[in-house]
């Protein structure tokens, strides 16, 4: 069984919040926690100015359960594809992987729909750490909440 691997996961978005999203992960991921409490407790710079190369924030997430903590490296901007990438450098998910990476995509559809798309590529400890689809399906969910939110179909946990 192989160590090394990449995990996607996709959902479709309004068009018109194509943008928001790209901005919000690119240039606000602190702002994750005001659509999404439930899975991103909050982001804090530590080095660097969000939205550009290099930067390094401490994040704190929720996932399954656990309350987690990951320090995050801003590794690559497309703005053209919409596409931000970033990559742990420490943290609870560095207890089970040697390295992972997550990136955001959004890909238009059609005039009307766009599709987010969340690729994961990591290096796990050892055979037994399973893939990382929790992270996956968390930031569909937080997706289709700022998706939601964006429109008015529900109300935003807060405002920062």
């Amino acid at each position: 069984m192989t160590l090394r691997g990449k995990l996607e996961g996709e959902a479709e978005i309004k068009a018109t919040t194509a943008d928001v999203l790209h901005d919000i992960v690119k240039n606000k991921p602190h702002h994750i926690s005001d659509f999404a409490s439930h899975f991103v407790r909050g982001v804090d710079l530590v080095e660097g100015e969000h939205g550009k190369l290099g930067s390094i924030a401490i994040w704190k997430y929720t996932l399954e359960g656990k309350p987690m903590v990951a320090k995050k490296t801003l590794e690559e901007i497309d703005e053209e594809k919409k596409f931000v990438k970033y990559r742990a450098i420490e943290g609870d998910v560095m207890k089970e992987y040697k390295s992972i990476t997550g990136s955001c995509e959004v890909i238009p559809k059609d005039s009307k729909t766009c599709i987010a798309k969340f690729t994961f590529e990591y290096e796990k400890m050892n055979v037994s750490v399973p893939e990382p689809s929790a992270l996956v399906d968390a930031w569909i969910d937080a997706t289709k909440h700022i998706d939601a939110q964006h429109h008015g179909i529900i109300e935003q946990t807060s405002i920062k």
